[in-house]
């Protein structure tokens, strides 16, 4: 057994990771209004005045900022327009992760603040994951598309989030042609060691949080080489950190929300060892 698997606190026989999430402490929060089929209206942060501490050495979460093509600010999709898309899911979603990333592993992430960044920005180079979400709006500017190819080639590692339907797809394959010319996106396979870098999981368990939509999980592999590195894993038609930011409030069932969040450890932990 490797050194980053005996880091358990405990087994998970007897861990509920979702409500491990439930004791973090969030920051003063609004009501947008917002509502999904089974679910509360949604709260979302005052500001973003925590964000970007500051490296210090440790692991942190850094999620990818970006102007949407057509949307002017950002303002306008989702959360009945009241976010900026690239804004799903925060700050709750990173901070409930990071508090189980913790709590499961020997990473030692920073747990009480998080980043976000253009790709653009050289700050990001201190950072080894990010994170991007509804790559649908996604249009990056000339700058952006080859600070993202230089983070990636150079050993970053990108998770993509929060998408679905065949024009976010297409969308996200042009894009990334700017960003890594050539480069494939292709179905990454459920024996692929992504899904067992530190829990065995079966991909296709976690499904979907909402709509009927076939989860699929595709990748870029470092030269179009399965052999070689992943640089991007892509959940489409998933929103994993959808389960993490409402995985203390009882939306959604523990036991999916506990499939998000090891699939979220097993990103981590591969990006770090890879």
């Amino acid at each position: 057994m490797s050194p980053m698997r005996m880091g358990l606190a405990v087994t998970f026989a007897g861990l509920a990771l979702a409500g491990a999430a439930a004791m973090l402490e969030t920051p003063p929060a609004i009501s947008t209004g917002d509502s999904a089929p089974g679910r509360a209206a949604t709260e979302q942060p005052q500001d973003y005045s925590d964000m970007n501490p500051g490296y210090d050495g440790r692991l942190q979460f850094v999620r990818i900022q970006f102007t949407p093509a057509g949307r002017g600010s950002g303002f306008g999709r989702g959360r009945g327009g009241r976010e900026p898309v690239w804004a799903h899911d925060y700050p709750r979603a990173e901070r409930n992760f990071l508090r189980i990333l913790d709590e499961a592993t020997y990473i030692g992430p920073r747990v009480d603040a998080s980043n976000i960044l253009s790709t653009d920005d050289p700050d990001l180079f201190k950072y080894p994951v990010a994170y991007m979400v509804e790559v649908g709006a996604w249009s990056p500017t000339e700058e952006e598309a080859e600070g993202l190819g230089q983070y990636l080639t150079k050993g970053g590692f990108l998770i993509i989030d929060d998408f679905r339907g065949g024009w976010d797809l297409a969308n996200l394959e042009a894009q990334m042609g700017r960003v890594l010319p050539g480069a494939a996106i292709v179905e990454i396979e459920a024996e692929h060691e992504i899904f067992d870098s530190f829990f065995r999981i079966d991909p296709q368990q976690v499904i979907p949080p909402y709509g009927a939509q076939f989860p699929l999980y595709l990748g870029i592999y470092e030269d179009n080489d399965r052999d070689k590195r992943l640089l991007a894993i892509i959940n489409y038609n998933n929103d994993i950190a959808e389960y993490w930011e409402f995985s203390d409030r009882g939306y959604y069932p523990i036991d999916l929300s506990n499939e998000a969040y090891k699939l979220g450890v097993n990103y981590i932990v591969y990006a770090m060892t890879h």
